[in-house]
């Protein structure tokens, strides 16, 4: 009995819910073919977006990589400069005590003269 009535019902519901002809509407094939023309043009252009998008993720994880080249060489440059700037004190402080003013030619020049002309005037004088 339960069958029976399953069957009848289910009968019953696919009537109720099928489509008839007056309820179809009929829309022409040249409406047809222009839809389906639409869609295979906006698959085409999502696959050519599709393909931008990823070459352009490409290029910003290039920029990423560049701007953390340019951030490490700013870093090295500033370890240099301050390096460079360590060695130019360092000479500056050679400089003051090795370059005395009397280890300059110009005072070995002036001694030596005048050693010459005193030891000159020195044997002029003793005879």
């Amino acid at each position: 009995m339960k069958k029976i009535l399953l069957v009848l019902l289910l009968m019953v519901s696919f009537n109720c819910f099928s489509q008839t002809e007056n309820d179809s509407i009929l829309i022409p094939r040249t409406e047809l073919n222009e839809v389906f023309d639409a869609i295979d043009e906006l698959t085409k252009q999502d696959s050519i977006k599709n393909v931008l998008i990823s070459d352009l993720k490409l290029q910003i994880n290039n920029y990423k990589l560049l701007a953390k080249q340019d951030s490490m060489i700013l870093m090295y440059n500033t370890r240099q400069i301050n390096l460079l700037n360590t060695e130019i004190n360092l000479y500056d402080d050679r400089l003051k005590k090795v370059d005395k003013w009397w280890n300059k030619p110009w005072v070995g020049f002036i001694v030596g003269a005048a050693t010459i002309t005193t030891s000159s005037w020195i044997v002029s004088n003793i005879k």
